[in-house]
């Protein structure tokens, strides 16, 4: 390997900060504040009111959203203003949004818009029925779907995190007894992940039709450094595949273990986590291979 390739690796939501990794990391404080006073004039004034020691909004599944991307487009910008500039980079589902923004496709606010009509377009779709997604830890596939299958639950796989790791999404009573039996199988671990939209799931093609009618007129470039497609692997380039992509990233099923792969057979040897989790982080210990997956406090980056 003739250089050192990094990737930026961007999560979903998350809304628990009470550990988060850019708290000491020199200049994050200053980016995240001028994004936060952006997004709170372009799209929500209640987000002035966040603070990391108190008002986080945990229970407000849009703001959740807006926070996460807004952390990590912080975070990514003092990366690359330390000169740490990404040879590829994914978004772990709606972190695709910040992944954009990065890579020069999208601007700050297009992708603030992004957030907030796919939010309304797919609440809507659901016609107020109630739906959730779930994660299982210790089975496989083929264990899973045969659960699905055998009980007729209306829940689909709609991510695969290792080779032992997925979630699932569809109805929440469905997820719930998925959750029992996949425990009563042998599962070691799994865990409501307390959203109430599908993601990723076939309910969720008419809402995400909507939101492609809705978002055409906003304005998308090409990237400037290369973004992986967690649906097929493929690196989103042209505005037209990534529209496309910011449609299907809804409806349709991921795989980060796939992801993963490729990414890692294009020579990359550090993955930095640009948000205020640590999900992506502990889920690698699971993904074999010659790399470093680190966190913004990792030691080089206080």
């Amino acid at each position: 390997m003739s250089e050192h390739r990094t990737a930026f690796v961007f999560p979903a939501f998350t809304s628990d900060y009470a550990d988060h990794p850019g708290r000491n990391m020199s200049g994050f404080a200053k980016h995240f504040e001028e994004l936060l006073h952006e997004a709170s004039v372009l799209s929500d004034p209640g987000l002035a009111g966040f603070d990391f020691n108190g008002a986080t909004f945990p229970d407000d599944e849009l703001r959740t959203q807006y926070l996460t991307f807004i952390y990590s487009c912080a975070a990514a910008s003092v990366l690359r203003e330390q000169g740490t500039v990404p040879f590829l980079s994914a978004g772990y589902s709606m972190g695709i949004y910040a992944a954009l923004v990065d890579a020069g496709s999208i601007s700050f606010g297009t992708g603030l818009k992004l957030i907030e009509i796919a939010y309304r377009c797919l609440k809507e779709s659901l016609h107020g029925r109630n739906f959730g997604m779930g994660a299982l830890i210790g089975l496989d596939r083929k264990d899973i779907q045969n659960i699905i299958d055998h009980d007729t639950l209306r829940v689909e796989i709609t991510n695969q995190n290792a080779s032992h790791s997925f979630v699932v999404s569809g109805f929440r009573e469905d997820i719930r007894r998925l959750m029992l039996l996949a425990t009563e199988e042998g599962a070691l671990h799994t865990r409501d992940l307390s959203v109430s939209v599908p993601y990723h799931s076939g309910h969720l093609e008419e809402g995400a039709m909507d939101f492609a009618r809705r978002t055409g007129h906003l304005e998308t470039g090409p990237t400037k450094t290369p973004v992986i497609s967690l649906i097929d692997q493929v690196f989103l380039s042209s505005p037209e595949i990534i529209r496309r992509e910011l449609t299907r990233n809804l409806y349709h099923p991921l795989n980060w273990l796939e992801t993963m792969k490729v990414m890692l057979e294009n020579d990359i040897i550090e993955f930095i986590e640009c948000g205020a989790s640590k999900g992506l982080v502990k889920n690698a210990r699971f993904i074999e291979g010659e790399y470093r997956f680190n966190t913004l406090n990792s030691p080089a980056r206080l």
